[in-house]
């Protein structure tokens, strides 16, 4: 089994993976709260201020993966403290993973870091990054440190532009933009498996967004370079909700 660490691991987007598969890897969740309950047995849980070197050295420590989806997300603030927390952790996990000697990053990005391009465009990974806000800034960091450590420093790394993630039970009205960018967590898991187990990458940026009929993002680097197959589609998927 692949020892997998994930940071903010009781998010939901980590509660999702880890109770699909929690079979199939050896996980171990970071978080900076925790709660025992969440998890079946197989799962080590373990609380985490990744703002502290010493406690991501000790936690990569071991580990073949690292999938780093802790950080403060708020596309609405211009708070400082979202800069100063998320790159500090992001440089801290990084760090500690690369001198872990652990073979894999994949790191949570975000469509925000390119939300200034107008709506009408779909946007590829080899447009420049245009962030919106300072949660995408700290994302553009991310993905640039992740270059630097994967062209230097002997890591393999994947980040991952992640949309509008969502349960369709959660259904709250989007608008077509939200609905370009929606992210069934189905679909989302599809893509880290196939993230995790695909070979000889050193470098590369990916789209995580559906199936949907229009696509704020071009999925098709996904598609060919980790065998992404979204099945869902927005615009299919909460016309039939409201009806």
């Amino acid at each position: 089994m692949k020892k997998i660490l994930i940071t903010g691991g009781l998010g939901k987007i980590a509660k999702h993976f880890v109770k699909n598969f929690n079979h199939k890897y050896e996980i171990t969740v970071a978080d900076i709260v925790t709660n025992d309950d969440v998890f079946t047995d197989k799962v080590r849980i373990e609380k985490a201020d990744l703002m502290n070197f010493s406690v991501c050295s000790k936690l990569c420590d071991g580990m073949d993966i690292v999938i780093h989806l802790a950080g403060i997300v708020d596309p609405l603030s211009e708070s400082d403290e979202i800069l100063e927390t998320n790159i500090k952790t992001t440089q801290n996990i990084f760090k500690a993973a690369v001198e872990a000697k652990c073979k894999r990053l994949i790191f949570a990005s975000s469509a925000q870091t390119i939300e200034s391009y107008p709506t009408d465009i779909q946007v590829n990974k080899n447009m420049l990054v245009k962030p919106k806000n300072i949660y995408g800034v700290s994302k553009c960091f991310g993905e640039a440190l992740a270059a630097y450590h994967a062209y230097n420093n002997g890591i393999s790394a994947i980040c991952l532009r992640i949309g509008a993630y969502e349960f369709p039970k959660d259904f709250t009205e989007m608008n077509a933009r939200d609905l370009s960018a929606f992210l069934h967590p189905d679909d989302f898991n599809q893509l880290l498996i196939g993230c995790i187990e695909t070979n000889h990458i050193q470098y590369e940026v990916l789209n995580a967004i559906s199936n949907n009929r229009y696509k704020r993002l071009d999925i098709t680097e996904a598609q060919e370079k980790v065998g992404y197959l979204p099945k869902a589609d927005a615009f299919e998927l909460f016309r039939l909700k409201k009806e």
